[in-house]
């Protein structure tokens, strides 16, 4: 494996290596613990100090809140709310240039990637947040786990379309080599493994289960305790289907890329996301989740609107608490801008959209962008940018750098768009304009109805 992705995987791998044994994980953990078992009331009013105390020292030099003061007011029904494509323009505005931080983009799932600043303690943080659900399910950071997640394997490393990683404790696996051929091989490779959790993307899980399904039992899965779904919304069906195959419960969990609001899924209501305190404020507004964010010094977001749709239930009186026993506020009905569309690449392997993150500047650079495809295991990239048209070495960048994530399952072409072109018929942007459609036998044996 060559090219940038290795500085940045030694960057993570050393990032996750240090949350793992960092007193910040541990503190997290604490005070979440601590505030399970509080009054919902007391919840509240901790919250709200700590809000207040991040904003105060980290939120009132931002030059942005300077000509904009009434974002400070982050907690009140009446306050600004502060859009997306505010923060995508003025990205620079809102950075605290005292603390030291890494530059990031989201991986825009709705087609306008966001350029952010993220500070090294948001990671421990993240970190945290994630080791909360999981320990739900009896599962640590660094237990052995199959992975089903982004990285740039490619056409794998060395060649492979997995690998494990020791940092990490799991075997990764391309989510761009999902065929038979790979899941033979994958079982040879975790049996001294032991894994006891699968974690990853539904639509890249998907294919594995359906396998599973078909060909098992296997015994090197046996020791399953959960399916840790991350990045996209699973279909109803998904989920029953991970439970019988796996044996195992499926695992979710709330957030953002933009760290303004966190929840873990209730494990007695499917669907409902207990809001963790330490995180962020969550609030919706206009039917919207907005959040303000407490972990990311290097870059508040104050009452930032996600773009997605949730409704928010408050904790009742003195004594009430969840089925599930947890004080904690509940977002529910949650919607928006989790996909899972799929292209398809050239043995008609599914690949989500969600594998085909744009995490670089150089897609930051384009207002939107949108995949095409018309062709098995051909894909364009149509690109558009405001009020200019982009340069010719900034499109081969961007195709280069996305070939090179995809490696031979796909063949990448980048082109020019106009903006309207983009969006669908209600005007929201198509992240995938999917016209090609695979071989009926490759999802036979999935349900053609979610439930």
């Amino acid at each position: 494996m060559k090219g940038p992705a290795i500085g940045h995987s030694r960057v993570v791998a050393a990032a996750f290596r240090a949350a793992c044994e960092s007193p910040l994980v541990t503190t997290h953990l604490n005070t979440l613990a601590r505030l399970e078992l509080a009054e919902p009331s007391e919840v509240a009013r901790w919250q709200e100090r700590r809000l207040r105390r991040f904003v105060n020292r980290w939120a009132t030099t931002v030059p942005y809140y300077l000509e904009h003061p009434e974002y400070l007011r982050s907690t009140t029904e009446t306050a600004a709310v502060l859009d997306k494509e505010t923060v995508r323009r003025a990205s620079a505005a809102f950075v605290n240039s005292r603390v030291p931080a890494r530059h990031v983009t989201t991986g825009g799932t709705g087609g306008r990637p966001l350029s952010l600043r993220i500070s090294y303690s948001s990671f421990f943080s993240e970190w945290a947040h994630i080791a909360y659900v999981w320990s739900r399910a009896g599962i640590s950071l660094g237990d052995p786990k199959i992975t089903f997640r982004g990285s740039s394997l490619g056409t794998g490393f060395d060649g492979r379309p997995m690998m494990y990683q020791r940092t990490y404790n799991h075997v990764a696996v391309s989510p761009f080599h999902l065929s038979d051929r790979t899941f033979t091989e994958l079982l040879t490779k975790i049996r001294d493994l032991r894994p006891v959790a699968i974690w990853g993307y539904p639509s890249s899980i998907t294919p594995f289960a359906l396998w599973v399904a078909r060909t098992g039992p296997h015994p090197e899965l046996a020791r399953l305790r959960a399916v840790l779904l991350a990045s996209e919304a699973a279909l109803g069906w998904q989920l029953s289907l991970f439970r019988e195959v796996f044996g195992a419960p499926p695992i979710r969990w709330y957030g953002q890329s933009e760290k303004v609001v966190f929840g873990a899924e209730c494990p007695r209501l499917p669907g409902h996301y207990h809001v963790t305190p330490t995180y962020g404020v969550a609030q919706v507004v206009n039917n919207r989740i907005t959040g303000s964010g407490m972990t990311n010094t290097a870059m508040p977001l104050l009452r930032y609107d996600t773009e997605d749709g949730g409704v928010l239930k408050q904790p009742g009186p003195v004594g009430s608490r969840c089925a599930c026993g947890s004080p904690f506020a509940v977002l529910h009905d949650v919607a928006g801008r989790w996909d899972q569309s799929l292209v398809y690449g050239i043995d008609d392997e599914p690949i989500s959209s969600a594998a085909l993150n744009f995490h670089d500047e150089a897609f930051a650079r384009f207002d939107r962008f949108q995949f095409r495809q018309d062709r098995r295991g051909e894909v364009e990239l149509r690109v558009s940018t405001v009020g200019r048209v982009p340069e010719a070495a900034e499109l081969e960048k961007a195709r280069s750098l996305l070939q090179h994530r995809v490696g031979d399952r796909l063949v990448i072409s980048v082109a020019i768009a106009n903006a309207d072109e983009l969006l669908s018929r209600r005007g929201k942007i198509l992240m995938i304009d999917q016209r090609y459609r695979p071989d009926e036998a490759t999802f036979s044996a999935m349900p053609t109805q979610p439930g």
